[in-house]
């Protein structure tokens, strides 16, 4: 114990990496044989984080929290949040692939804030594991491995057998006994909230990790400016408790409404709304400003608010919840012709119906990052509408005919061919006015199938343009 009522507190470490180097595997094993309580079978809960032991040469034990944050690129943004709950970082590396654009994603999020972090190199049981390759492209970015002689520590691991694993506790708690992490039980309550959801059964709950003070059932705190009573508490093995402290990973009962993920949880109601989050004002979507509109839903608060951070104000949410896509859902979106985008959680054939009928997009998948690409794609469609067409031809509208009322346009072919029946844009300064297709194709008394470059001829669209001399035209394929 320290002074001033200050006692060492366990650290609290984020494991991050990319989702296919073994981060979950690795969480497991730790947990498997190292969890600090096990219920009755072995039952565990998860709250998003748990707390784990591991016994020291001498006897002493000695506590770690982990925090399960996901491993995807999508939670770039929920990971900046978590910072305020982190003391340091562990990021999980293959040694059979090295380091990935993920990887480089978790690396920026460690240098921005300042977190000391330990690599471990996972997959060393395989035949083609390769340490002296993620060495060396540590090196490249700027980490030196301490056996290089630089500061980062690489610790060699196996989710699968088990080996490594200790070392690497060891390691986490050497770097906390450098840290010198500390906290006050007796102080005011401070806690970050890193899941929360709403149970059907229970109301709102929320996961939090500790930070300062004490949190008893029956206390009286607030996120933001939402109240809590705490009906309930509720350790990472399901065990129910009267209290905990900081470090402590620990669901809570009693919200008035969901909380937000990241958000903290505070004993006045006065510091949580100084603390409130700027809400982000979204911009309506124009022709010169182009946006997408989507409707999200997603199965907890945590993976929601990931998603809406993915994304950059080319992409308007009209709506966002937790749970299957309603009715409710499908009307909005086809009154503000919005796409819904839902994140493991199904929707019913009626509603598929619905939508069916409403031509409303929805897409489904359990695949997080399969929703952002998506997304992305069509941001980019909108913002470069040709991005994805092949170009068959360019010409130039360079003279304008009547016959029998119908207008007819000379055109010269300037670049490739253009054919009869071609998907066309008719671009004006630059910009494209409007699409059509080539109907016919006259040189002369002759009626042809194609122009080719440095030809002219007589050219009529379907449908029915209202083309200028100086128009360019763009046939195309997609």
């Amino acid at each position: 114990m320290t002074t001033d009522n200050k006692l060492t507190r366990p650290p609290i470490v984020a494991v991050m990496g990319h989702i296919d180097h073994g981060k979950t595997s690795l969480l497991d094993k730790i947990r498997s044989t190292n969890i600090w309580k096990k219920e009755a079978g072995g039952i565990t809960q998860h709250i998003g984080a748990y707390q784990a032991k591991f016994i020291e040469k001498d006897g002493k034990v000695k506590l770690i929290t982990f925090i399960d944050t996901p491993g995807h690129a999508a939670f770039i943004n929920m990971r900046a949040c978590g910072a305020k709950a982190t003391d340091m970082v562990v990021l999980v590396v293959s040694a059979v692939e090295g380091i990935m654009p993920q990887t480089k994603e978790c690396l920026k999020h460690i240098k921005k804030t300042d977190l000391p972090f330990i690599v471990a190199m996972n997959k060393m049981d395989l035949e083609n594991a390769s340490p002296d390759k993620v060495k060396g492209q540590l090196v490249e970015l700027g980490y030196t491995p301490e056996e290089y002689g630089g500061q980062i520590a690489v610790i060699p691991v196996s989710a699968k057998t088990g080996k490594g694993i200790d070392e690497l506790m060891e390691m986490i708690l050497i770097n906390a006994e450098v840290l010198e992490l500390e906290a006050n039980p007796e102080a005011c309550f401070e806690a970050v909230i890193i899941e929360s959801r709403l149970d059907k059964n229970r109301g709102p709950v929320a996961s939090l990790i500790i930070k300062n003070g004490t949190l008893k059932i029956g206390d009286l705190v607030y996120s933001e400016d939402i109240l809590c009573k705490v009906k309930a508490l509720t350790d990472c093995n399901g065990l129910s408790l009267k209290e905990a402290g900081p470090s402590v990973p620990v669901e809570v009962l009693g919200f008035e409404k969901v909380p937000a993920v990241s958000s903290l949880v505070l004993s006045t109601k006065t510091e949580c709304l100084i603390n409130n989050k700027e809400h982000k004002v979204l911009l309506e979507s124009t022709e010169e400003n182009p946006k997408l509109k989507v409707i999200l839903k997603a199965d907890v608060k945590g993976t929601l608010e990931a998603l809406e951070n993915s994304f950059n104000d080319d992409v308007i949410v009209i709506s966002a919840g937790i749970g299957a896509v309603t009715d409710n859902d499908v009307f909005l979106a086809e009154a503000s012709k919005a796409q819904i985008f839902a994140f493991n959680v199904s929707s019913s054939k009626h509603i598929a119906q619905i939508a069916e009928g409403a031509k409303v997009r929805v897409f489904e998948s359990r695949i997080i990052y399969e929703i952002i690409e998506d997304i992305q794609n069509q941001v980019l469609r909108l913002l470069e509408p040709t991005i994805d067409e092949t170009v068959l031809g360019e010409g130039l509208i360079k003279a304008e005919f009547k016959i029998d009322k119908v207008r007819i346009s000379g055109v010269q072919c300037v670049k490739g061919e253009i054919n009869k029946g071609d998907l066309i844009h008719l671009k004006r300064d630059g910009k494209i006015i409007k699409d059509t297709k080539v109907e016919g194709i006259h040189q002369g008394k002759d009626i042809v199938d194609k122009l080719k470059s440095g030809n002219d001829c007589g050219m009529t669209f379907k449908p029915y343009i209202d083309f200028k001399i100086g128009d360019d035209i763009i046939a195309y394929k997609n």
